[in-house]
């Protein structure tokens, strides 16, 4: 045998040693290689990021909390800007927030703030607000379709609002 036959060689049995001891290890571990293919997914989050732009910069006024109409007079609104931060009305007070997009329909609401007045008028005011925020600060998806808007926590819709002007 020549050099050059036994360096194949010499190659050929590295190969098939290295072959099976990683097929005793991957039995040992009882673990499987599982392939997915990204590429749908990749494409679901695209579509997101673009259907973010139409979700942005528009005004969505809450039509309700929790299956419930809000309380008569009240007006709870926001507003999502390009980057992280949203703008609203939690019926007596006004708030904004950080927030942060994840994956295809991931949405985590922080760093809540909002003025301090009081509204004694309607009765329930108060009370409606405080459970509007604490809804805010536990979402964690949202749904959008071109005049609708929903907030969700755990997969149950929490919150759900129309466009201000559906002809935006």
């Amino acid at each position: 045998m020549n050099t050059k036959h036994l360096i194949h060689l010499f190659l050929a049995a590295a190969i098939l040693f290295t072959t099976a001891a990683c097929e005793n290890e991957k039995r040992e571990d009882d673990k499987e290689l599982i392939r997915v293919d990204a590429a749908p997914h990749a494409n679901l989050v695209n579509q997101a990021k673009q259907d973010w732009t139409w979700i942005s910069g528009t005004t969505w006024i809450i039509t309700s909390i929790e299956g419930q109409a809000p309380l008569q007079n009240t007006t709870l609104w926001l507003r999502f800007e390009d980057h992280t931060w949203m703008s609203g009305s939690a019926g007596c007070n006004h708030l904004s927030a950080s927030y942060d997009r994840r994956g295809i329909d991931g949405l985590k609401i922080t760093q809540i703030a909002a003025t301090k007045m009081h509204c004694a008028q309607p009765q329930g005011t108060m009370q409606q607000e405080s459970r509007f925020l604490h809804i805010l600060a536990n979402t964690d998806a949202y749904h959008a379709e071109p005049n609708t808007l929903t907030l969700s926590t755990n997969a149950i819709t929490m919150l759900t609002f129309t466009r201000a002007d559906p002809t935006e």
